[in-house]
């Protein structure tokens, strides 16, 4: 059932720090995308400066244990928290659990915290659409940490990279050999490498990481540790918060910061852009050239393919053109 929200009252409730209204603004965003603009025109850019870490990893790494574990710590320490979980869609019925929330219990319903689980709705690269936007909502309503944790798919879910400042990657005993752990990519990805369930092993999985990471080039100046922890009994996670800090303090120091927030925010540009062509393409191109091509395929022209769909794109270049 679609609700009908007077941003106006909601906007004025927000700068109160109401997080009902967050709540309903978040629902906007993700669900009317053309009311963003309206929302966003309401903040100055300079109102507050949130700093963003990415958690990602396979399924079943303990995403959101650890997450439960370090966000305890830094509401200890007077830290605000604006969490982002986003859970897989099913492809059948387009609805996903959400059930992050479970594993939360010991932090949901602290007054410096909020927790926001959201359907992947297909998005690639294990997060979703409203992610960036629900990121700038908790910026504007003063969050000091954004914690974006991602659908946790395995080998392809990255994008997690151009959204956060650090991005902190979760392993387990038994995640594979050295080859796997090159294969999945997450040797370029991480800034901190975590390997949780500790009680479980692991050591192995340390020394291969630290062997690869002493090899890899390093370009800014900063070598990933590679840290083991229990999130279950709390074990290790101070240090990882304290790597954390120290992450932030070298982007901070060598001005790498400002480069991750212009890489951050031209992501979105870009996506911005794809989005638009996107629905220009599909107001210019129909079904029935759609369907002129799969038919050609199926009858003998599959090798033709990609000439039918040029010829089809240089002819809405045309149309576009004539329409300007």
């Amino acid at each position: 059932m679609k609700r009908n929200y007077d941003i106006d009252v909601l906007i004025e409730k927000f700068k109160k720090k109401d997080k009902i209204a967050l709540a309903r603004l978040i629902t906007l965003v993700e669900n009317n995308p053309e009311t963003t603009t309206n929302i966003f025109n309401n903040f100055d850019s300079s109102e507050n400066d949130s700093y963003i870490i990415g958690i990602t990893g396979s399924p079943g790494v303990g995403k959101s244990t650890l997450v439960n574990a370090f966000s305890k710590i830094l509401l200890e320490n007077g830290k605000s928290i604006g969490i982002i979980s986003v859970d897989p869609t099913s492809p059948f019925t387009g609805g996903a659990f959400l059930g992050d929330r479970v594993r939360m219990t010991d932090i949901s319903l602290h007054p410096n915290i909020f927790i926001r689980s959201l359907a992947s709705r297909g998005y690639k690269g294990g997060i979703s659409r409203a992610v960036f936007d629900i990121s700038l909502l908790y910026e504007a309503f003063g969050m000091d940490f954004i914690i974006i944790e991602t659908v946790g798919v395995g080998q392809s879910e990255f994008d997690i990279y151009n959204l956060a400042y650090t991005t902190i990657v979760i392993m387990v005993p038994g995640y594979g050999d050295s080859i796997q752990i090159q294969k999945a990519g997450i040797i370029e990805v991480g800034d901190i490498y975590v390997v949780n369930k500790k009680d479980l092993g692991g050591e192995d999985i340390v020394v291969q990481m630290e062997m690869m990471l002493d090899d890899a080039t390093v370009q800014s100046g900063w070598r990933a540790p590679v840290v083991m922890t229990n999130s279950i009994t709390g074990e290790g996670v101070d240090k990882l918060i304290e790597k954390i800090l120290y992450h932030k303090e070298h982007l901070e120091l060598s001005e790498l910061l400002k480069e991750k927030k212009k890489h951050r925010f031209a992501y979105k540009i870009e996506e911005l852009l794809s989005s638009k062509i996107g629905k220009v393409l599909e107001s210019l191109i129909s079904e029935d050239d759609l369907n002129k091509i799969s038919n050609s395929v199926l009858q003998g022209k599959k090798f033709k393919i990609y000439d039918m769909v040029h010829d089809l794109f240089s002819n809405v270049k045309f149309e576009m053109k004539k329409s300007d």
